[in-house]
């Protein structure tokens, strides 16, 4: 029985070992949780790929092969790969009583437990033990230290080897029995060590993020300034309405005091013509009242010229003519004066 359980926990951890790599979600670089897949086949978790597009609102692609969306797809659950990383995570339970790895250099008294495990010298090492392990010589790509934990993870679950060696073409550390068998460059596989790979990643992403660190600095001197020209442009507009403002006013005051001017000005020339006009309205009635008795003259005198004995003496008719003729000047030099003027 237990040579039975002790063969069901290796085939496990076989099983865990193989599919690792193919349950890491693309974007939290983690065992996927709740996996959904999109429509161009790519799986991530639920929460990781709302969070991505919730950072751009404008248009929805897939972070895996970038292809883009019109309108952002359904998010529809993966159950079978959900079924899968169920069982993977249930094997993921260290079993009870794992032998514990014990340090090699522990010379006096027993062997502590190792925390670190040299890969390249298959060398497991306690905490105390470690820089003495890191001075002893080593190939010339140095000590490769990993937490003991990790030991399991970082063994080729087909040939038991370390894996020391990453494949550019499958973006996963194989052993070098694995390089023999399916990563040799006669196969068009890139292989570099696992160390120097590391560095090399660690380099590009280091530039990576100092380009991102330039762009939002970028970004925040753009929106510093933004936010400037606004704060500008609010005090610019504030003393433009207060301008604006002002010149109504005076332009409204200049308004009111000309209309003053102007209607005093009419109301002068109306008084001014009224004055006139009742002036020639009191001269026309005497004028008229002076005629009306000349005319009255003239009935008397006309009626008396029907008689021979009018011209016994005419001198009250020639004194008559002599007022009518002084009256026509009078008049003729009054429209005279009216249409002056004018």
């Amino acid at each position: 029985m237990p040579a039975c359980t002790t063969m069901a926990s290796d085939m496990a951890e076989t099983w865990r070992n193989c599919f690792e790599e193919e349950l890491i979600c693309p974007i939290c670089l983690h065992v996927f949780s709740d996996p959904i897949q999109l429509p161009c086949k790519h799986n991530f978790c639920r929460g990781c790929i709302s969070e991505a597009w919730a950072k751009d609102s404008s248009l929805a692609r897939c972070p895996e092969c970038n292809h883009a969306y019109t309108q952002k797809p359904s998010l529809e659950k993966n159950h079978k790969l959900s079924n899968i990383v169920e069982k993977y995570n249930a094997l993921s339970v260290e079993k009870a009583g794992t032998p514990t790895l014990q340090c090699i250099l522990c010379r006096r008294g027993p062997p502590l437990p190792a925390v670190k495990v040299c890969l390249r010298c298959n060398a497991p090492c306690c905490q105390s033990h470690i820089q003495t392990h890191l001075q002893q010589p080593c190939s010339a790509l140095g000590h490769l230290l990993v937490e003991a934990e990790a030991v399991k993870a970082w063994t080729c679950p087909q040939h038991d080897e370390y894996r020391l060696y990453h494949c550019e073409a499958e973006q996963t550390a194989v052993c070098q029995y694995c390089c023999f068998a399916r990563c040799h460059p006669s196969h068009g596989h890139a292989v570099t060590d696992v160390e120097l790979r590391r560095n090399d990643i660690r380099q590009n992403l280091l530039r990576q993020q100092e380009r991102m660190e330039e762009r939002v600095q970028e970004i925040e001197e753009q929106l510093c300034k933004l936010d400037s020209d606004k704060c500008t442009v609010e005090d610019r507009v504030c003393e433009l309405k207060e301008e604006v403002r002002l010149q109504y006013q005076r332009m409204h005051q200049l308004l009111e005091e000309d209309l003053g001017r102007t209607l005093e000005a009419l109301d002068r020339a109306q008084a001014r013509f009224f004055q006139e006009n009742a002036a020639q309205v009191l001269a026309l009635g005497e004028q008229r009242h002076e005629a009306q008795k000349l005319l009255s003259s003239i009935h008397t005198a006309f009626s008396k010229a029907e008689e021979l004995s009018f011209m016994k003496n005419t001198k009250p008719v020639k004194i008559l003519t002599d007022r009518l003729e002084s009256c026509c000047v009078w008049i003729i030099w009054d429209r005279y004066r009216s249409f002056s003027k004018y």
